[in-house]
């Protein structure tokens, strides 16, 4: 944001009016830093109004979002408020469109907008913002698009600064399962190889139109990871993309896309690229690089994992097509059905 923007102080009564009192009809996210409410301005204008749980550095300073003005009020029956009034994205998540009530299905060039600008923001994140940040929940509701489907990251409640001159951190666990790498969920090894591969995961859902977990029976779920690298295995990479799907692209292209996705997702820290790496493969005719073997499914680790564990600790990751993983002191995980 330029020195120069000018932001809007607003009240709290404001606010207040803009949402209907904090109206859970006007609720359109919940993330780990709070809800964002749908607001409605006395202008008519249309907002997007965060309001923080605990306010978080990360939470503004990586703001992918145009940010309109703030407002910071204390009140003895609500405490200390404090809350952001940005652009309102008028298309969503890309959740709504994957997975969502929106019926007709994303063109190719809107898909491939989106990959490329889901990419670009993550670089940002990872090389234009100082210090870097590891955003820690890239997955497709926090992929917001706006009126022209140009992507927007959002939900920074778990974000990391990383410490310059530092390759990894060791910390607590957290994030979405599906999403998380293995490394991360494991081990607590933190990179920002670890939000590449949450990115993989992203692009594969969004080539093909399914879920990160999916599970044929409640004793066997799938990992898109898997499904789509047996295919590409048995050169079936095109049989990765969602039938149906109006204006495809050529041949050549939505094989590189899938081939990128398959590499960012890669069960292997370093067999992934960087983000940087994607933005230029993707923005130029750079071949994608060899993907070397996986050596287990990332559903029969964590099921390792889940053997040798007797008791659950006091994290947990949020829950994703029914499973969800709470993590011991140690950082190891234990995979439990959710209950609905």
């Amino acid at each position: 944001m330029g020195a120069s923007t000018t932001l809007v102080r607003y009240s709290l009564e404001d606010i207040k009016e803009a949402t209907r009192n904090f109206s859970r009809e006007y609720i359109i996210g919940r993330g780990g830093y709070g809800n964002v409410y749908k607001g409605i301005l006395g202008d008519g204008c249309e907002v997007a109004i965060k309001r923080f749980k605990n306010f978080s550095a990360a939470g503004t300073r990586a703001l992918r979002m145009r940010l309109r003005g703030y407002c910071i009020a204390t009140t003895p029956f609500e405490g200390h408020q404090r809350l952001i009034v940005c652009d309102l994205m008028e298309n969503g998540s890309l959740h709504d469109h994957l997975f969502g009530e929106v019926e007709r299905k994303l063109s190719w060039p809107i898909r491939q907008k989106i990959a490329l600008g889901t990419a670009r923001g993550l670089a940002y994140l990872h090389y234009g913002a100082q210090p870097a940040i590891i955003h820690r929940d890239i997955k497709a509701s926090n992929i917001l698009l706006d009126s022209k489907y140009e992507a927007k990251v959002a939900d920074f409640g778990l974000a990391k600064f990383q410490p310059e001159g530092m390759t990894h951190m060791s910390t607590r666990v957290a994030g979405t399962l599906g999403y998380v790498a293995p490394e991360y969920a494991l081990y607590g090894q933190l990179t920002e190889r670890s939000d590449v591969y949450s990115f993989g995961v992203v692009l594969l859902e969004l080539l093909s139109g399914k879920k990160a977990l999916t599970s044929a029976n409640e004793d066997e779920p799938s990992h898109i990871a898997d499904w789509a690298w047996s295919l590409v295995k048995n050169e079936r990479i095109l049989d990765v993309i969602e039938d149906g799907m109006p204006e495809i692209g050529s041949k050549e292209v939505m094989e590189k896309y899938v081939l990128i996705a398959v590499l960012c997702s890669h069960p292997q820290l370093y067999a992934r690229p960087t983000v940087d790496q994607v933005v230029k493969i993707l923005e130029t005719d750079s071949p994608v690089p060899s993907i070397p073997d996986r050596p287990i499914s990332i559903i029969a680790d964590m099921s390792d994992i889940e053997k040798s564990m007797s008791s659950s600790g006091s994290g947990f990751l949020s829950s994703s097509a029914g499973y969800q993983t709470f993590v011991s002191d140690g950082g190891l995980p234990i995979t439990v059905q959710a209950n609905e």
